[in-house]
């Protein structure tokens, strides 16, 4: 568990705080695999960066399962993973580029973010369903972000890969969705007008990248790029180093609340009017029974090494 993740369920819930030392659901939800899958990938020594990341995406579905509430097909949406960590791994990271270097524990800090071959600059990975103005500000403000640059000491550049609202076990957007012409085969994503309220005709197909192989990521990328659709869905936001003065000003409060959150002794009251939103809880439904009930193997969860105060 990284700390920026600790502070962050603290901050949602004192409750989902202290669970998170030492639990997290056996099965994974969509993003935790997407980014367990990206990580490895992005991180791995040599090989085909999208291989890595579609094989590890099937391996965690194999290990851990995966959680969802739709009733679908488990196996179907998997592979939608798997398919969809594959092209966006291809476009984060070129085949020659070196991997990414996670950053070193700094004392009893547990980092999320990789720093670069320099040592210059720190990076961090958001996957996101959509951008607006408030989710930048929210990026920009988040643990994972100032958390990480206060005990560094270094400038940040977020990469923010925008991955399309999750509708039926499935996401939506250019990443893992298209259109072909049944003659020429063209992959097309919009047309050259950028007109949102204009659509492709019926005879365009519009196909899953997990049901055509035969497309290779090199062509499913310079489709996207042809259409002007890839830059706006990976794109970077850069962070300057924080001023002496709030770097101290994080640092002290970090420091205050893993101290918090290391001294709790029993379990905290439940805040329960965010259990559903703007993220659902891992832990709602041992909050919301009668009677209500800790974490434990038995109920789907595993241990987790636990963290001291910062």
């Amino acid at each position: 568990m990284e700390t920026s993740a600790l502070l962050t369920s603290l901050e949602t819930c004192p409750r989902k705080g202290y669970y998170s030392r030492s639990w997290e659901k056996v099965r994974l939800s969509h993003t935790q695999m997407l980014t367990r899958a990206l990580r490895s990938s992005l991180q791995a020594p040599e090989g085909i960066w999208g291989e890595i990341a579609g094989s590890e995406v099937l391996q965690l579905a194999e290990d851990r399962g995966l959680e969802t509430s739709n009733s679908g097909n488990i196996y179907s949406q998997v592979i939608h993973i798997a398919a969809l960590a594959d092209i966006l791994v291809s476009a984060i990271r070129k085949p020659h580029d070196p991997p990414w270097i996670p950053a070193k524990p700094m004392g009893n800090w547990m980092p999320g973010c990789w720093i670069d071959q320099a040592g210059a600059n720190l990076h961090r990975l958001v996957l996101v369903s959509n951008w607006t103005e408030e989710r930048h500000y929210a990026e920009c403000h988040a643990w994972g972000t100032l958390g990480e640059m206060a005990h560094y000491n270094l400038p940040m550049k977020l990469v923010i890969a925008i991955i399309g609202q999750q509708r039926l076990g499935k996401r939506t957007g250019p990443w893992v969705s298209g259109f072909i012409h049944p003659r020429t085969k063209q992959l097309r994503f919009r047309k050259k007008s950028r007109s949102t309220s204009e659509t492709f005709t019926e005879s365009w197909e519009k196909i899953y990248r997990e049901d055509h192989d035969e497309i290779s990521r090199e062509t499913w990328l310079n489709s996207m790029l042809k259409d002007d659709v890839l830059p706006e869905v990976l794109f970077r936001v850069d962070m300057p180093t924080l001023p002496e003065v709030h770097r101290q000003r994080i640092l002290d409060m970090a420091h205050r609340k893993m101290d918090h959150l290391a001294s709790l002794q029993s379990t905290p009251e439940a805040n329960i009017s965010t259990c559903d939103w703007p993220v659902p809880c891992q832990f709602r439904p041992l909050c919301h029974s009668l009677p209500e009930r800790e974490p434990s193997e038995k109920n789907g969860f595993v241990r987790i090494p636990q963290f001291p105060a910062a």
